[in-house]
């Protein structure tokens, strides 16, 4: 698969997303111990490959997303362990151009998002019990919950830290999953890691789509 660079987000990077205003993941220890500010954060897309940020419309596959925060840059680059982090989505402007790395390569843009009244972010995922299950058809009888959002925040900020979530594609109400523009075939969300402790954050680009 491809993958996906941002070309417009802020101040931060492509590969590595620079962490904004002042993240996590767990390699050892407890998960939510380690209070250290992140430099930058890092996104993984659990796939062994490259990391291609990427929802099929569908919502037959939720994609996974992790964040780790890490000290320093280049060859002295350290991964933070046991940092955890809030979550919060947006919808991406129709405009928004990313980097297309694969073949054929360029930018690309993405097209006009859902209204969100209608087809609010509600599929920010995790595995097992301990939410409301997510309204996917595809998703039904699978293991996922969504992540509580705090009511009135828009956009929604998730009161669960974690280190890594699911994201498929909204529903409206836990009916249908938005389908995608027909002259596009895509739209983006903005998918935010937000470390507590210090109030630093990192975004990725998830593009909603049946290719990159």
């Amino acid at each position: 698969m491809r993958r996906l660079a941002l070309s417009v987000i802020a101040s931060c990077g492509i590969a590595i997303i620079a962490a904004c205003a002042g993240p996590g993941t767990g390699f050892s220890g407890t998960p939510g111990n380690n209070t250290t500010v992140p430099d930058a954060i890092v996104f993984q897309n659990g796939s062994a490959g490259v990391n291609d940020f990427f929802v099929a419309p569908n919502g037959n596959a939720p994609l996974l997303i992790s964040a780790t925060g890490v000290r320093g840059a280049g060859v002295g680059t350290t991964i933070i362990p046991d940092l955890v982090f809030q979550w919060s989505a947006q919808y991406a402007p129709a405009g928004t151009t990313y980097v297309r790395t694969g073949s054929p390569n360029g930018n690309v843009t993405c097209g006009t998002p859902p209204v969100a009244a209608t087809f609010p972010i509600n599929s920010l995922l995790q595995q097992g019990n301990g939410g409301v299950a997510y309204g996917s058809p595809a998703y039904q009888g699978s293991n996922y919950t969504q992540l509580a959002f705090q009511p009135g925040s828009n956009p929604p900020n998730y009161t669960q830290q974690a280190s890594q979530i699911f994201v498929g594609p909204p529903t409206s109400g836990g009916g249908p999953v938005q389908p995608t523009p027909a002259t596009t075939g895509n739209y983006c969300m903005y998918i935010t890691a937000i470390h507590g402790p210090s109030g630093r954050s990192g975004t990725v680009l998830v593009v909603v789509g049946n290719g990159p």
